[in-house]
């Protein structure tokens, strides 16, 4: 997505004393030591998916295990405290039971650590007193030794450049995308969720209880931060809800800002002091301040990523909301209007001169050119390119939205005339590009996948092709219309706070 306000990835500025990007070296770390890993993976085992997820991911410094009952973890050499470790540790992650957790801390300040994230849980968001006192414990010792703390309660850091992760299988290329969640499932699930659909992150920071680094120096660091280009959040509580504001209202005056919020509920908010410790507020209140300061908000895992392959894939927002809508079916062109209208945008009439050029090849039997266009021209790449770039051609057309893809029918049909299905899918992709090109307008696609195998990996290879070409690709005509509708009204509140 280009505002006229992208930076240039890598360019890293020189942190001074009290500068957002002065804890840039956590993201960073030399040496990262995971202390209490077990060769035998489950619950009483969880820290070796840490050294696995570092080893994966090609972590190119020093990592060790550290646990006095084992030997060996992962193939590394594990060593039986911190102390024995021989040179320096940056990070260390934590991964044992909170009666341990004191003892750990004091090794990392004799040993100089620079950083300390806790996978370990059972501190203030129990409700607990006893745990909570932990938590102030470790906080008080840390920031007497100047180490920072992450979590407790969380899964930590992703950082592909420096090739950190806190899960196996995460993609080792980086991106424009920033993610801050408390929640260290919907850090992984995000990451899981939005990687097939070509979204690749500068960092994702799980960061649980806030107990040290909470929501606002993240925040503060990303809006700086040179590899970041659109910020998502999930936020259950803030720590300090002046300062987040302020802190969300820069960041949105920098890059685009998506939050989902946590705790909708009374019943989700006390979800949330057991999860964090956090109190969730009120949501209309917390929506609006939000959107006073310039951010958009969504209500699940699924509409945030739409959110970032809308804002990834458009070079720019669209103009207005009218919307060009091109696929095969009359009942598809029905339920389209319905869904692109209710979501706030508009499916105009085409002018007679575009459904009179649009006539010149579309057959009458079965068709329709008034818009939606209802073709079988998805399926011919030269028809598709000259149908796109006509009602591209209206006036009053913002955005395209075709409706396209290769499922279980158009995989049959292609086997059983002997055609090149992987040559066909990237013909179709080729015209788009061209098609793009032409109109100077954004394309949307809707790859729809029947829950059928075959049709799975059909549609999954046919997305990646996409959005390698730079599309924004969704599963659903509702979710395209809603992404698309939500960035128009983005573009026309920045235009109102500038004004």
């Amino acid at each position: 997505m280009t505002d006229g306000q992208k930076g240039k990835l890598g360019e890293r500025p020189l942190a001074q004393e009290g500068d957002p990007l002065a804890i840039d070296y956590i993201f960073h770390p030399r040496s990262v030591a995971v202390v209490g890993p077990s060769p035998q993976f489950g619950l009483a085992g969880m820290g070796a998916s840490f050294v696995l997820a570092m080893q994966d991911i090609g972590f190119e410094g020093g990592l060790y295990p550290v646990n006095p009952k084992h030997e060996n973890v992962l193939g590394l050499k594990c060593y039986p405290s911190l102390l024995d470790i021989p040179g320096p540790v940056d990070h260390v992650i934590f991964s044992v039971p909170v009666r341990a957790v004191l003892d750990v801390v004091d090794d990392c300040v004799a040993k100089g650590v620079k950083s300390m994230h806790f996978f370990t849980a059972g501190f203030s968001e129990t409700g607990e007193e006893e745990g909570a006192e932990v938590e102030r414990q470790v906080v008080q010792r840390a920031r007497q030794a100047g180490i920072r703390v992450i979590g407790p309660n969380c899964i930590g850091i992703y950082c592909p450049a420096a090739k950190v992760s806190f899960g196996p299988g995460s993609p080792r290329a980086p991106g424009p995308v920033a993610f801050l969640s408390q929640s260290g499932g919907n850090a992984a699930d995000l990451l899981t969720t939005a990687s097939p659909r070509g979204i690749r992150f500068s960092k994702v920071i799980s960061y649980g209880n806030a107990a040290d680094l909470n929501e606002s120096d993240f925040l503060e660091y990303l809006t700086e931060d040179p590899d970041t280009e659109i910020i998502a959040a999930y936020i259950e509580g803030v720590k300090d809800g002046r300062r987040f504001f302020r802190a969300m209202r820069r960041a949105s005056a920098r890059k685009p800002v998506i939050v989902l919020k946590g705790g909708r509920t009374e019943s989700g908010g006390r979800a949330v002091f057991s999860h964090t410790a956090s109190l969730a507020g009120s949501l209309a209140v917390f929506k609006a301040l939000v959107h006073q300061v310039g951010a958009v908000t969504v209500d699940s895992v699924d509409e945030l990523v739409d959110m970032l392959v809308v804002f990834r894939f458009f070079e720019q927002p669209p103009a207005g909301r009218g919307v060009g809508i091109v696929g095969g079916g009359g009942g598809f062109s029905v339920f389209a209007a319905d869904e692109v209208d209710e979501a706030g945008l508009k499916a105009p009439l085409l002018s007679q001169r575009v459904q009179e050029e649009l006539r010149r090849f579309t057959p009458v039997a079965g068709s329709s050119v008034r818009n939606p266009v209802d073709t079988l021209a998805v399926m011919e790449p030269s028809k598709l390119a000259d149908t796109l770039c006509l009602v591209a051609s209206d006036e009053a057309v913002d955005v395209l939205l075709a409706h396209t893809g290769f499922g279980w029918g158009p995989g049959r049909v292609a086997t059983a005339m002997g055609l090149d299905l992987d040559a066909l899918m990237k013909a179709v992709v080729d015209t788009l590009v061209r098609a793009r090109e032409a109109a100077k307008k954004p394309i949307a696609l809707v790859v729809a996948t029947p829950p059928i195998l075959e049709a799975t990996e059909y549609s999954l290879r046919f997305q990646e092709l996409c959005w390698r070409q730079g599309f924004a690709a969704f599963p659903t005509i509702p979710r395209a219309a809603n992404a698309i509708a939500k960035m128009v009204a983005w573009r026309e509140m920045r235009e109102d706070l500038a004004r």
